[in-house]
């Protein structure tokens, strides 16, 4: 019997242990890359930002935001999903890119969830459904009343196919039974310019780009996809209290790493986010864009990619959409 076996594999797991703690200490020795995989511009990328320059504040080291946009945020997510996993090449991902995308582009290079070390949940927000200040529609269910009655023509706006707003009113759709006509722009400002010219009848969205509208009375919100109703909206209903019992959609944001990124180094980054997250300068641009922060541990956020990509794969078969 050879009684030094036990003995060799207690001393490589304690040097292994010692060397990705060892690591973790040093971590980051180099600038760390955040692709962001987005245009530069909106909320998601200045948070995305904001906490890089939190990070950097922490840790003493570079970190870098890097926009890799295109086709549907799929560019910069495989781009992540490529690199080495030694913590220095970070997803800003979330519900677009690792719960949506991997079922509305059957050729994708890289999977949602089993590509990528998972790190911290980052922030949620929630939709609005609005129409024009000049619509007919006072209340959410006049408006399902007027598309139940006449199915096929009411229509309704999205800055494309196969984007979070346009999956967020097709789930909607399929709560309440309902048919309605997609017109998708080349992205959500075209979109919001058909809604406010008449061109269509309603739109989702998060609630960053109509807010300021709404408040000039140019857009009349009918109801909000979150649980509880928008600090920024109060006088406006949930879908769940406009009839739609257990309804809830929510965009959201959280930071990846490579898959088999060494846990040390997963620990060292949600200590960060953490941390980040409750910066007073960090929360007041999340508020001013309607986001409310969710740090979490990495598990928790394995769990949300995975429920929430069965949600929405589960309405992206019902209603065949396809993106090549």
């Amino acid at each position: 019997m050879n009684f030094l076996a036990p003995i060799g594999i207690g001393v490589l797991a304690a040097f292994a242990f010692g060397t990705t703690s060892a690591l973790a200490a040093s971590f980051p020795e180099r600038p760390v890359t955040i692709v962001v995989p987005y245009a530069p511009g909106g909320a998601t990328d200045a948070s995305a930002r904001l906490l890089a320059q939190s990070f950097q504040k922490q840790s003493g080291g570079t970190f870098i935001v890097e926009n890799v946009a295109g086709a549907g945020t799929t560019i910069g997510t495989a781009k992540v999903a490529r690199a080495p996993a030694d913590g220095y090449t970070l997803l800003w991902g979330g519900l677009t890119s690792n719960a949506m995308a991997p079922h509305l582009y059957p050729k994708l290079s890289y999977d949602g969830i089993a590509s990528f070390s998972p790190i911290s949940l980052i922030a949620t927000q929630p939709y609005v459904l609005f129409v024009n200040a000049k619509s007919p529609f006072t209340k959410l269910a006049d408006l399902m009343a007027k598309a139940k009655a006449e199915p096929g023509k009411i229509n309704f706006a999205s800055p494309g196919a196969g984007s979070s707003p346009h999956l967020t009113t097709e789930l909607f759709l399929s709560a309440a039974q309902l048919s309605m006509q997609h017109v998708p722009y080349k992205g959500a400002a075209p979109a919001m310019t058909g809604l406010l010219a008449g061109d269509v009848d309603m739109m989702v969205d998060t609630p960053t780009a109509p807010l300021p509208m709404i408040k000039a009375g140019r857009l009349r919100p009918l109801a909000v996809t979150s649980k509880q109703r928008l600090p920024e909206l109060p006088e406006v209903p949930t879908m769940q209290e406009s009839g739609l019992a257990g309804f809830e959609a929510a965009t959201w944001f959280g930071l990846f790493a490579p898959r088999s990124t060494p846990p040390d180094v997963i620990a060292a980054l949600n200590r960060m986010a953490t941390t980040a997250l409750k910066e007073p300068a960090v929360l007041e641009q999340m508020k001013q864009a309607s986001f409310t922060p969710a740090p979490s541990t990495p598990e928790q956020l394995a769990d949300k990619t995975k429920s929430e990509s069965a949600k929405w794969s589960q309405i992206i078969k019902e209603k065949n959409i396809r993106l090549e």
